[in-house]
């Protein structure tokens, strides 16, 4: 089959059920990039569920938590990240978007972006972060945004959350102790969190105390570290 050909049947299928494709694209990228255990939380997920997406960038897994039916509450306070993201939300009813960092005090700051942000048309939003020592970003590139606590968040939430999802790019050390510090953890299921120490050193004794620390208070069973 030429591509011509496959173009033309990608346009007709597209205009006759422009769903069949995405949903097509999101079952590829979770076979291929999510771990295995979240796969299969996914499957059990459903309208009566309300998970959350800390570090949502251009939503590629809000979008898929959003498709299982269950309530998703995404956060990213990336502007260009954000932008694509609330394309993704307006296809969903049941995807909430919040435009700030999940952290833990509410105010301003400041999310440093890549070093290369503007130099080339490659995506780098995944790169921001709220620490200015991560290696692959500028101290002199960043935008203000709103960071919020995230512990009051969950209080006033009132409610049980079946998963999390954080990828903060070095920020999940003081994140994660917030949480504990404020017995924030009882009415969560599972967290699935990317630690970064293997690629930003200064975090190591960090997150290896951090991980100490979710061991003693016997919260291991919460926690999956494998996020790609």
């Amino acid at each position: 089959m030429t591509k011509f050909l496959k173009k033309i049947i990608k346009l007709i299928i597209n205009k006759v059920n422009p769903n069949f494709l995405r949903k097509r694209e999101l079952k590829n990228y979770v076979k291929r990039f999510l771990p295995i255990e979240f796969v299969e939380h996914l499957r059990k997920l459903g309208e009566n569920d309300t998970v959350i997406d800390i570090g949502a960038n251009t939503g590629i897994v809000s979008e898929c938590l959003a498709n299982t039916g269950a309530y998703t509450i995404s956060f990213e306070p990336n502007k260009k990240a954000l932008a694509q993201l609330k394309k993704v939300s307006a296809r969903y009813k049941n995807i909430e978007v919040h435009e700030c960092a999940a952290g833990i005090k509410d105010r301003e700051v400041k999310l440093y972006l890549h070093k290369d942000v503007g130099r080339n048309d490659n995506d780098l939003t995944q790169a921001s972060s709220l620490k200015s020592d991560k290696p692959n970003v500028s101290k002199f590139k960043y935008d203000k945004i709103r960071e919020i606590d995230f512990a009051l968040f969950l209080d006033s939430l009132n409610k049980y959350v079946e998963l999390i999802k954080i990828d903060i790019e070095g920020y999940e050390v003081e994140l994660i102790n917030h949480l504990i510090d404020n017995n924030s953890l009882n009415k969560i299921g599972k967290i699935y969190l990317e630690t970064h120490e293997t690629k930003f050193k200064a975090l190591e004794e960090s997150t290896l105390t951090l991980k100490k620390r979710i061991k003693e208070n016997r919260l291991e069973k919460k926690f999956i570290f494998e996020w790609p």
